[in-house]
């Protein structure tokens, strides 16, 4: 699933639009549009989003031994 598929299929959860998301980031729709089509967001904005959906977000490489 690509980054722009997770966003939108997460936004479908809570209940909201790529186009509300975007505004509760201080983006326009165009812009949050933009940057949803080319996953080019910071860890920060990413942790943004998944507070204003109520989710968690991480950001982590996970080895088959469980190593983080």
């Amino acid at each position: 699933m690509t980054i722009q598929q997770q966003i939108k299929a997460a936004c479908d959860v809570a209940g909201i639009t790529v186009t509300e998301l975007g505004k509760q980031m201080g983006m326009s729709q165009q812009s949050i549009s933009n940057r949803v089509k080319t996953g080019k967001f910071t860890k920060e904005e990413y942790q943004r989003m998944a507070q204003i959906m109520g989710a968690k977000f991480t950001f982590q490489f996970e080895f088959p031994d469980g190593t983080i």
